[in-house]
């Protein structure tokens, strides 16, 4: 091979090789948005969960929407903390509907942080563009009628998603407010079928389950119902694995991960 020939063999060994290299890049593009969502505020973010402080957090790094968990007081309040009782996320001890809602703010959430009032959630998003989703827990003081007031008293309502686990909870919130998007923490995946025939517009799926029947994702689409999965403190790889596969939205315990890896792909995409 003369030098002339060996100058275009390298050529279109490099063309082909950019080729190949672009066509990778453009395969890791999700077909759509894909919705950044703080699970908890962010649970490794370095602030405390479920806290204004982890919320003002995930706003500055420009995430999509907030989850947080609605538990109600001994007197009928509605606050923001994910567990039963008030033992790992502060410096007290016992359940939360054992108490009200003046003793529970005495407690310190760490960092000198408040377990914050539902009320106090929406103040702090309200004109920021993020989304709320309500993880709703089984209590029996959580006032689901209160839920809906609240929201709709902060002109929330279109900007609010319901995160119910089972049907009579997604009933009540559609019975309440039938304009509340809605959200099914399904237990399994035999739940599809019935939260969808009860009319929930979005469904989240455990990793798991996807990585076992990666058919879900299309199933649900074709229904016309968005997937969102709970991905916790997954890394970059894994979460880009989960777009990949489809999901439309990707609850994280590192929202800065998360916002990061979907900027890059959106630089790659926008080409």
């Amino acid at each position: 091979m003369n030098l002339v020939a060996l100058d275009i063999a390298i050529l279109l060994t490099i063309l082909t090789g950019s080729a190949t290299a672009s066509q990778n890049l453009l395969a890791d593009c999700p077909e759509q948005d894909v919705v950044s969502i703080a699970h908890r505020g962010g649970i490794v973010s370095g602030v405390p969960e479920n806290t204004l402080a982890a919320f003002r957090e995930s706003i500055n790094q420009g995430i999509d929407a907030i989850e947080i968990d609605l538990r109600g007081t001994k007197d009928g309040g509605i606050v923001i903390i994910h567990d039963k009782t008030v033992n790992r996320t502060t410096n007290g001890c016992g359940r939360v509907i054992d108490q009200t809602l003046a003793e529970l703010k005495m407690l310190d959430a760490g960092h000198g942080e408040r377990i914050p009032t539902y009320e106090e959630v929406l103040q702090l998003v309200t004109g920021t563009g993020v989304t709320l989703l309500l993880d709703i827990k089984k209590s029996s003081k959580l006032d689901k009628s209160k839920v809906v007031r609240l929201t709709e008293q902060h002109n929330a309502v279109l900007s609010v998603i319901v995160g119910t686990r089972d049907i009579e909870d997604l009933l009540a919130f559609q019975a309440i407010n039938p304009n509340l998007h809605t959200l099914g923490f399904i237990r399994g995946v035999d739940d599809i079928e019935s939260f969808v025939q009860a009319g929930i517009d979005i469904i989240r799926l455990w990793p798991k389950w996807i990585y076992k029947n990666p058919d879900l994702i299309e199933k649900l689409h074709h229904l016309g119902k968005p997937v969102w999965t709970t991905a916790g403190s997954a890394s970059r790889k894994e979460l880009k694995k989960l777009i990949k596969l489809g999901v439309n939205g990707i609850l994280s315990d590192q929202p800065k991960l998360l916002h990061s890896l979907l900027a890059d792909m959106a630089k790659i995409c926008d080409r």
